[in-house]
């Protein structure tokens, strides 16, 4: 069915891949305006399974969980973030299976499942879904080592200064040499040839048009300075 009216778009994936409903079965029409997405449907009877599992409150589930959590802790924060990540696995699933106890059948088998698969299809603030969004997040945050520009991450809620230190000089292209002081490490390229004079510790450049050379100069155009060298330039 096409529309006049402009309706916006949170994703292009919706023009790539369209949502699929289901509007009738055997020819009777379901009275929810819209349709049921085919994709809630996956997520209601996925979430159904899901409460009929924790409900039974198997011991053996929680083992298995627990060891699982074990694995994603210890990659990620060593043998305490594998016991907290273990214990917390095995609470809190023998806990949720305690309170999916208390409630009654309609809520339980129908109420939550049908809120848990909303949730999970509603699209969130960065446009994926929210289930795509909590599995980024909780990967990112059981990342063994964050690491930006070769430098590791802070972690939430702590502050990093960075403050270096920057020399900002001019980029001078004219043909005329011009008196300077450059401390390496640096490479210094020149529009004419040049002298090079080692005198006490540091290079001396002048230029080398009209210039008798001596013993020890040499001619150059590019000069390279290794840590703490020092080139002074004299017209």
């Amino acid at each position: 069915m096409m529309s006049d009216s402009p309706t916006p778009i949170r994703s292009y994936q919706r023009i790539f891949r369209p949502e699929r409903r289901l509007y009738q079965i055997d020819g009777r029409r379901l009275p929810i305006p819209g349709g049921v997405p085919l994709e809630w449907l996956g997520w209601m009877f996925a979430s159904l399974v899901a409460v009929l599992v924790l409900s039974q409150r198997s011991l053996v589930l929680a083992i298995v969980l627990a060891g699982i959590g074990a694995l994603l802790g210890a990659g990620s924060h060593g043998c305490s973030g594998a016991a907290i990540l273990a214990a917390a696995a095995l609470a809190g699933t023998l806990l949720v299976g305690v309170l999916l106890g208390w409630l009654d059948w309609p809520l339980r088998l129908l109420v939550l499942p049908a809120l848990l698969a909303t949730v999970a299809g509603h699209p969130s603030s960065d446009g994926r879904s929210t289930h795509r969004y909590l599995i980024s997040w909780v990967a990112v945050q059981l990342r063994a080592a964050r690491r930006s520009l070769d430098r590791p991450l802070v972690p939430d809620g702590e502050a990093q200064v960075w403050a270096p230190q920057v020399w900002v000089a001019p980029d001078h292209h004219s043909p005329v040499l011009e008196r300077g002081r450059v401390r390496g490490p640096a490479r210094l390229v020149f529009g004419r040839s040049v002298v090079v004079i080692s005198a006490r510790g540091r290079f001396v450049v002048r230029p080398a048009e009209g210039h008798r050379m001596r013993r020890g100069e040499r001619v150059a155009e590019v000069i390279e300075l290794g840590e703490g060298q020092i080139v002074e330039v004299r017209p």
